[in-house]
């Protein structure tokens, strides 16, 4: 679907199926890019799941799957991508955290703990790999029209889950919620020389639900 749209507007794109936790992919995803295109320019560090549970009810099989997919995977990229974009003449990393780097809601404990650890990983990549000319910055959505976040609403939901969007919406201040377009138009600025100047920024994009 996707690289079919791409390749129909004259754009090239390859799809790879895999783990994003599983270094062996993350490898091999590093690797067809760099042989596709001769050279890798940017990373975008965009998988994440969560566990609608609280601490004591969170099985710890639930716990390290959402800390291996949320955290481990951004890890994963940024071992085996950062090099290549420092053997390119450096490059942009773009890790897609959350409202919850900031703040927590309630039953969301494990993704929260992942959304600000990726905060703090931000930072700390930005500051190791300055000096390669790589620039890494994290992108912090609000709620995103996304099934993540259908599922999360319904599991959280007191009462009917239409109730429960419209308290969600308006909870944030632009009065709507974001689509998937609000954070690539954000991950795509990080990505470009128009942000030239960033690095260790997180760029909330989250309609002033933070503020």
């Amino acid at each position: 679907g996707t690289v079919a749209e791409i390749r129909a507007a004259g754009g090239t794109a390859v799809a790879l199926g895999g783990d994003c936790a599983a270094e062996a992919d993350v490898q091999a995803a590093v690797r067809a890019a760099v042989d596709t295109w001769g050279k890798l320019d940017l990373l975008w560090a965009n998988a994440g799941i969560g566990v609608s549970k609280t601490v004591p009810e969170t099985t710890l099989a639930e716990w390290e799957r959402v800390v291996a997919v949320n955290l481990t995977g951004a890890f994963l990229l940024a071992k085996y991508g950062i090099p290549e974009l420092t053997r390119a003449g450096g490059g942009t990393m773009v890790i897609s955290g959350s409202a919850n780097s900031f703040s927590a809601d309630r039953r969301w404990a494990a993704y929260c703990a992942t959304k600000g650890a990726l905060l703090m990983l931000c930072k700390a990549l930005a500051l190791d790999h300055a000096g390669d000319g790589v620039r890494v910055n994290i992108v912090c959505p609000g709620s995103v029209t996304t099934p993540l976040h259908e599922r999360w609403l319904r599991e959280h939901a007191q009462g009917p889950y239409e109730e429960a969007l419209a308290a969600d919406t308006a909870a944030h201040p632009l009065g709507r919620l974001g689509t998937p377009r609000d954070v690539a138009n954000a991950a795509l600025f990080l990505s470009c020389d128009e942000s030239s100047f960033i690095t260790g920024s997180s760029l909330a994009v989250d309609g002033g639900v933070t503020a």
